[in-house]
């Protein structure tokens, strides 16, 4: 895979929200609506909680050599506990917020799993508690990844891209 490459800005704040979702809220949903209110396009988050079922894709080997794909979408039969679970906030192709998280979990049968997790896929059970890390003079904007075909964030400063796209 010949093309190495490293992105990576300074933020310019501190701020940091913090809060909850309760259960009328998808997980995603949720996100994405804090950073309307607060004003952010860009930002890491961290969170725990309780989900009732979790949506999600795996890695997996492709059967080429040093290539991975993903599973097939999917979702646990019963209520989980998210263990841990970390993301970033940015804008899809479309200029719309959008998340990506990958957490693990424990389900009601006791089995650890995790995965990335599928947007507006993970409605609330109890609560989700977060730390909202809002990133001040970073653009983070989804991009076809030149080796892998697939959207993945791209990391900007003050419009400028840093790191080759």
């Amino acid at each position: 895979m010949g093309n190495k490459t490293v992105e990576a800005v300074a933020a310019e704040s501190s701020v940091r929200i913090v809060g909850r979702l309760t259960n009328e809220w998808d997980l995603f949903e949720g996100m994405r609506q804090v950073c309307v209110e607060h004003g952010i396009e860009a930002a890491q988050f961290q969170c725990l909680g309780s989900l009732q079922h979790a949506t999600y894709v795996q890695v997996e080997r492709d059967g080429t050599e040093g290539r991975i794909r993903y599973s097939s979408k999917r979702q646990t039969s019963s209520p989980v506990e998210l263990l841990s679970a970390t993301g970033f906030i940015g804008k899809d192709e479309n200029g719309e917020l959008d998340v990506h998280m990958h957490g693990v979990f424990v389900d009601c049968d006791g089995q650890l799993s995790g995965g990335h997790f599928l947007a507006d896929e993970n409605p609330v059970a109890v609560t989700i508690e977060y730390i909202l890390f809002p990133l001040t003079g970073v653009e983070m904007k989804r991009k076809n990844d030149k080796v892998w075909g697939m959207p993945v964030f791209h990391f900007s400063q003050g419009g400028e891209s840093i790191g080759n796209a």
